[in-house]
């Protein structure tokens, strides 16, 4: 049974360590017609993604803020009609 690596070695023997004369150190430009996205266009799509979801979390705060108002309107109204119910009482009471 013969395999390119064994357990104690994780590496394929043909894949040794690359030196520095083995590297290219110049630069390459990339084939257009391969690349799959231009720059320009991640940067639009970047840029559209976070304002979609800027806005989203805008309109669920915005509508958390108008459901916490109208509860504190309600705890007001309640209030209020507590202290009025306690007035009456008073009233009643005294007389």
């Amino acid at each position: 049974m013969s395999t390119a690596f064994s357990i104690r070695d994780p590496l394929p023997a043909a894949s040794a360590p690359s030196t520095a004369g083995d590297r290219s150190t110049e630069f390459t430009a990339v084939d257009p017609k391969v690349e799959q996205f231009s720059g320009p266009t991640l940067v639009v799509e970047a840029y559209a993604a976070i304002w979609v979801i800027l806005m989203g979390w805008l309109f669920f705060q915005w509508r958390r803020q108008a459901a916490l108002s109208e509860r504190l309107d309600d705890l007001e109204r309640t209030i209020d009609r507590a202290a009025a119910n306690a007035e009456k009482k008073a009233k009643s009471g005294a007389t």
